[in-house]
């Protein structure tokens, strides 16, 4: 897995993308990954702490929608798009991290890393274990921009059991928030549909309706 991470991040250079320095084997046989150093919070504490006005956060994640389409042209997947994987600086610069469970779309997946995902922010076909593509990674953005616009994860809640959040991912429809606009939240309803030839094709075509 460490030697699959240090090669996703070795073919991505992107501003939006924390930066792979330097990877090897320290002199016990460890293997170590050196990165861009991100001072920042998470996406939902950068929310809470800054109360950013809706066209702010909307243009935040478009920097992370073009991160991810970018790693996408490149034949990566990210599949652990979540708050605590977009860091948030001071001066309002995103950084997506943690590429540990990504997957090169040109090489065939062990199946290994399967497992390491977040039930809350996975899509329906991690959790039922069928193929997974870029359909997953928009998915992924649905959820980010979802609990970015209302406050709170479209589907369950975090204080669920895994397998409940699971459940509510794969049987309940997505919660929007009351008060995001209609428009906004049909173009959130298309990207979090569970079947992935029903979504966006593209995170690009799914960021141009957001923008």
């Amino acid at each position: 897995r460490f030697r699959e991470e240090r090669q996703l991040l070795a073919r991505l250079d992107h501003p939006h993308i924390a930066r792979l320095l330097d990877a090897g084997l320290s002199e016990f046989g460890q293997p170590y990954l050196v990165m861009e150093w991100v001072d920042g919070v998470p996406l939902d504490v950068w929310r809470r702490q800054t109360q950013p006005s809706r066209d702010r956060m909307l243009d935040l994640w478009l920097d992370v929608a073009g991160a991810v389409a970018y790693a996408h042209r490149l034949l990566v997947v990210h599949r652990d798009l979540k708050p605590s994987n977009v860091l948030v600086t001071a001066d309002g610069t995103a950084k997506l991290v943690d590429f540990g469970i990504g997957k090169r779309l040109d090489q065939t997946d062990t199946g290994t890393r399967t497992q390491h995902f977040t039930p809350l922010y996975a899509s329906p076909e991690q959790l039922t274990g069928a193929a997974v593509s870029t359909s997953t990674d928009v998915f992924g953005l649905g959820l980010l921009l979802a609990e970015l616009v209302s406050g709170a994860p479209p589907f369950g809640a975090p204080g669920l059991a895994p397998h409940e959040q699971a459940r509510a991912v794969l049987e309940d429809p997505p919660s929007v928030g009351a008060g995001v606009p209609a428009d906004l939240a049909a173009i959130l309803l298309v990207a979090l549909r569970r079947e992935p030839e029903r979504r966006y094709a593209t995170v690009d075509q799914f960021a141009d309706d957001v923008r």
